[in-house]
Order: structure tokens, then C-alpha cells, then sequence
């Protein structure tokens, strides 16, 4: 089983995870209003950390601290709190350091700040700098999946801990705010002037807050702490900014979750709940869906506001003290219900002796995750079903086979090794259109996208040849979309920034910061085909096979996968290149394996 040995949370509530959880208990909120910060020129509510308190803590354990941005130390100080009590040596090999982030040094491009080397603005880099302050070698895992990455990181840590490849998995979920961050929040009139209101019927946005949360998990037969059951991903396939009127991804990971169970037995849904209409409203007609209408359902974001990448540990590690502490916890900011709302909305503190909760989380590219967890000396009768948990991921896997390769790079483009045409004039940058019109697509949404989507899009195209349908049999299997690169979206980063760098000159734009997700290529691809199982999106500081080729194999642990779209999507500046996969288990000449990925990837693309 994989269960929880150590954890932590820093956050405008406190240092501790005890610390937190008896704030969060008393009815505290870290959210608060600022009129002149961080360089903005709107007024905002949000959650922020004490700046004294993190770099007063900072110095007592890092004489160099000024070597570090802020959500580096608030990352390892939450990580070195959390070893207290894990006690566990660090630096082991068999120790996996996973970093969930959705901007990570994002601040970092702003023409304002001192200068610094390119690299440090990489997602790669910061978790590098992490896990390598704790001595640890090994190249650490970095999720970057919007509002759901602590939930993905969670989930493909618990797979590698089932899949024998470590013992120990420390997973970590950090973000800071910025004017980056808010101006882009503030685009899309999504904030509100007030403390946010979850699931009430008069809400009207949501509050921004900051932290860095660590759970440190362990493979382990000892059914003696809360553990981690089952973790599942499904997409929306519907919009990158919208969710989902039916609930259809949100709806899909909660009966993953919760099929095989008891509902009776659930303490608590504990959902993302960020109080904006459409959001609420959208988990509401999910969580009633799965059946699960009768069970509590409670929210944290009027304690910290929504803390991004690092929302779907920290949430987990106050949900899993309030089951061991035999409470539900209200929904700060809830007082009335929808009228057509279906759910038993928590707004008191009350007692539960019961084993389960399960913890939602979406965001934007449609993305959808749920978490199910157990304490099972709670009920000593389901300690069999936790020591079963992740059974799936640590079955014998078949061997896996390339269905369809593509590559794209340096303005050529190749099909299962063979050139593809390009018809029209591709110079002067506009390589991609070519490309497109070359292969007689008809869809004008192409056009809006920005260039990293356009690049895996394109390679989804060449693989499914209009008609990714015949990949998705039978129906009750799913297809995943797995994406690496490098850069995350730093290409549209970048260009954000610009709309935000001059007082004078400040026009930040919803369209442009959706696009500021790296997550947003494999939306794309989700909603171009229907896909509504798995997509998720890693960085990495270089290509590397073996990286890819254990995730892919993580996701075909599920016994509901039937396809995975595998790729290395990578887009700087003038540089480009991708390496896609459609990957299955049926047999073909092509084994998915280091020698062949490596050996298609450095293949040249012949004119």
C-alpha cells in the first residue's frame, strides 16, 4: 500500500501542518486584501505568506538563502519539516523528489527583476535546486498540469512506489503569486473583491493564495497510517477554459474512484470548490452523477485561497487530519446553497467515524483528477482492501508496441519515417501553417492556438489521420495523451509578460494566459478527438526515453487504457521539435523501448 509517513504545509496560516489545520479548525482565513502590491495596478484578495516569517525560517537552516527563489525555500522548508517525521535518509537513490508547480519562477521574466541566467525561469531547474539541496541525485519528477498537478503528482508518484521502482516518493506542491499570476486571474474577471464563497449561490470568484506543501509516501505492507487507495485522471474533452456542463472528466474520475466502494462508508468529498460560478456548479452535477449526493462535501479555498499547483497537496494533507481527527470541516464563505443543488454542503464542524474521503480537483485544458484515501484503523475490516491498493499499477504489464510514430522538427516532418509533403510556401517562421494547410485540415481553432498546441496538435494529426476514433476500441478502454518538454509554455509565457511589463502599456489578455499552461497542447489534442481519459504534462531538462517510457507504462498499469499518445513537445523561440508515439500493447515490429525511442528521435527527417 502507499501511505503517508510525513508531511507539511506553509502557508499564510502557519509553518506547520498542525499548525494549519488547528487555524483552518478555529475558522482562521489567510486570505486577506491588498491595495498596492506586487506591482499591480488593481487591488486583490488573496492568501500570502509571511515574508519575514519564510526567510527568518529560511536562514536558520540555509546560510546561503539569497541563492533561492521564494517558492525554492518555501519548497525546502516544507520538505525538511516533512522529513521529521518520515525519517527518512534524503539523499537515498530510492528516494523519487516529484515538484508540482503551475508557474513555478515565473516572476523571474519580469524586466524588473535582477538578472538572472535563462534557465532559472525552468521548472526543471527549480525542482533540480530542491531536490539536490537534500543531496538527491536522481533526476526529479515534474508535473505541470494546471489546478490539478498536486493531485498528478500524487498519483504517478503512488505508481512508481507500486511499481517497485522506489521506496520513498517525496511529493511537494509549490506556487507563488505574482503580477504574472494575477493580472492573468484578473483577465478573466475570475477573481472577486471579496472572500470567495464556495458552492454559495451568491459566489462570485475566487481568492488567489500561495503555499508549498509537502506528503512524503512510502510503499509499505503496514496499514497503520492514511493511505493513499486509487488516483485517477480524465479529461473534459470539451474546452481549455471552461469546465464541463455535465461534469463529463470530473464525473469519470469520481466513478473510477468510488466504484468499487461502499458510499455509506465516505466521510467527506473534499472538492476544489474555488466559489466561481461555473466551476461549483460544474462539480455539483458530477459529484451528484457518481451518486455520491448524500456524502458531506466540504471546501478549503476561503482558508488559503486557491493555491494552484500546490492546492491538491495541501488540501490532502488538511483532509487527512481532519479523518484522523474525526471531523468534517465546514466550507469557509458557504451559506446557501443553489436552489437546483443536490449536495449536502458542509457548514458546520461535525463528527464522522468513517474510513474514506475523496478529494477532487479540475482545471483548466478540462483536466480533471480524483484522489481516494483510507484510514484503515478506522475499520479494521477494510485493512485487506488497502493492503490491495494500487493493485493495478503493480500487475504484470504487458509489453507495449508503437502503433504510429511522428516527428517534426526544423521544418520538416515525417510520418512513421517517411517524409511528409509540405504543398505550400513554409518560410519567413510560418512553417506550422504550411504544415497545416499541406494536410487539408479543416479547423479554424487552429489558428488561436499558440504555438506549442499548434506543434502537438499537428503531430496528433499525422498520427490519427482525422480519425483518432478507431484507436479508442472497445469503448470502456481510454486513451491518454502524455506530454514532456523542456520549457513548459515559456514561448507564451514570454509574450504574456510583455502585455504586462509597462504600467502604460498594460494589457493582459485571457486568451493569451490560458495559453501559459503547458497543459493547454494536450486539451487541445482531447477535444480535437474526444479523449476523455488521462492527460497529463511533465518537464524535463533534456529528452530522455527512459522518463518517458516509465510514465507511459505507469498509465498502462490502469486496466481501463487501451491507447497512450506519448510525445517530447518542444517549442523556444525559433527552436521546435516533436516525437510522438501512439503506444498500445498490441504487438507490432516496434517495441516501445529506450533503444527505439532514442533511435527514432535522433533519426534525421529526410527532405
Amino acid at each position: 500500500m502507499i501511505k503517508q509517513i510525513g508531511d507539511n504545509i506553509i502557508s499564510s496560516l502557519g509553518f506547520t501542518s498542525q499548525e494549519n489545520y488547528a487555524a483552518v479548525k478555529a475558522g482562521c482565513s489567510g486570505v486577506a486584501h491588498y491595495a498596492h502590491s506586487l506591482k499591480l495596478p488593481e487591488p486583490f484578495m488573496a492568501s500570502l505568506i509571511d515574508e519575514e516569517r519564510l526567510e527568518s525560517c529560511f536562514s536558520a537552516i540555509c546560510p546561503n538563502k539569497n541563492t533561492y527563489t521564494r517558492l525554492e525555500k518555501a519548497a525546502i522548508l516544507s520538505v525538511t519539516d516533512a522529513a521529521k517525521t518520515a525519517q527518512i535518509d534524503l539523499s537515498d537513490p530510492r528516494v523519487l523528489f516529484v515538484l508540482a508547480t503551475t508557474k513555478g519562477n515565473v516572476h523571474l521574466l519580469d524586466a524588473e527583476e535582477a538578472e538572472t541566467h535563462y534557465d532559472a525561469v525552468c521548472l526543471w531547474y527549480s525542482a533540480q535546486r530542491i531536490a539536490g539541496y537534500f543531496g538527491n541525485r536522481n533526476v526529479p519528477l515534474v508535473v505541470s498540469n494546471a489546478c490539478i498537478s498536486g493531485a498528478c503528482a500524487q498519483i504517478e508518484a503512488a505508481r512508481q512506489l507500486a511499481a517497485d521502482r522506489y521506496d520513498y516518493a517525496v511529493v511537494t506542491g509549490a506556487d507563488m503569486l505574482s503580477k504574472f499570476i494575477i493580472s492573468g486571474f484578473q483577465s478573466f474577471k475570475a477573481l472577486s473583491s471579496e472572500h470567495c464563497r464556495p458552492f454559495d449561490a451568491s459566489r462570485d470568484g475566487l481568492n488567489l493564495g500561495e503555499a508549498a506543501a509537502t506528503i512524503i509516501y512510502k510503499r509499505t505492507d503496514t496499514p497503520d497510517g492514511v493511505v493513499l487507495m486509487d488516483g485517477v485522471i480524465r479529461n473534459d474533452a470539451n474546452h481549455i477554459s471552461g469546465p464541463s456542463r455535465t461534469g463529463e472528466g470530473c464525473f469519470r474520475a469520481l466513478q473510477s474512484v468510488v466504484s468499487h466502494l461502499n458510499k455509506d462508508e465516505i466521510a467527506f468529498i473534499n472538492a476544489h470548490g474555488t466559489a466561481t460560478a461555473y466551476n461549483d456548479r460544474m462539480e455539483s452535477v458530477a459529484i451528484a452523477r457518481a451518486g455520491l449526493e448524500n456524502v458531506p462535501v466540504t471546501g478549503l479555498k476561503g482558508y488559503f485561497g486557491h493555491t494552484l499547483g500546490a492546492a491538491g497537496v495541501l488540501e490532502c494533507v488538511i483532509s487527512a487530519r481532519a479523518l484522523a481527527d474525526n471531523t468534517v470541516l465546514p466550507t469557509l464563505g458557504f451559506r446557501t446553497k443553489d436552489a437546483d443543488s443536490p449536495l449536502q454542503l458542509s457548514d458546520r464542524i461535525s463528527y464522522t467515524d468513517k474510513p474514506y474521503f475523496v478529494k477532487t480537483l479540475s482545471g483548466f485544458g478540462g483536466c480533471n483528477a480524483a484522489l481516494l484515501f483510507c484510514l484503515p484503523q478506522k475499520s479494521p475490516e477494510r485493512e485487506k482492501d488497502c493492503s490491495q491498493s494500487y493493485k493495478c499499477t503493480s500487475r504484470a504489464l504487458s509489453p507495449l508496441y508503437i502503433q504510429a510514430h511522428c516527428r517534426i522538427a526544423n521544418g520538416r516532418a515525417s510520418l512513421n519515417g517517411q517524409p511528409v509533403r509540405i504543398e505550400t510556401d513554409a518560410e519567413n517562421g510560418k512553417f506550422l501553417t504550411a504544415l497545416y494547410r499541406s494536410l487539408k485540415i479543416d479547423y479554424p481553432k487552429f489558428f488561436k492556438m499558440d504555438h506549442l498546441s499548434k506543434l502537438g496538435f499537428l503531430a496528433s494529426e499525422l498520427i490519427f489521420d482525422g480519425n483518432a476514433s478507431r484507436f479508442t476500441q472497445p469503448k470502456e478502454k481510454e486513451m491518454a495523451v502524455v506530454c514532456f518538454n523542456r520549457t513548459a509554455s515559456l514561448d507564451t509565457d514570454s509574450a504574456y509578460q510583455a502585455t504586462i511589463q509597462h504600467t502604460d502599456d498594460y494589457f493582459p489578455s485571457p486568451s493569451v494566459f490560458v495559453y501559459t499552461l503547458p497543459n493547454i497542447v494536450t486539451a487541445e489534442i482531447a477535444i480535437r478527438n474526444k479523449i476523455h481519459g488521462e492527460t497529463s504534462f511533465y518537464v524535463s531538462e533534456f529528452f530522455d526515453a527512459e522518463r518517458l517510457i516509465a510514465t507511459v507504462n505507469s498509465v498502462f498499469r490502469s486496466d481501463d487504457v487501451a491507447y497512450a499518445l506519448a510525445a517530447w513537445v518542444e517549442y523556444a523561440e525559433t527552436d521546435y521539435e516533436t516525437m510522438m508515439f501512439l503506444v498500445s500493447a498490441i504487438p507490432q515490429q516496434m517495441p516501445f523501448n529506450a533503444d527505439t525511442v532514442n533511435r527514432l528521435y535522433n533519426k534525421p527527417i529526410k527532405k
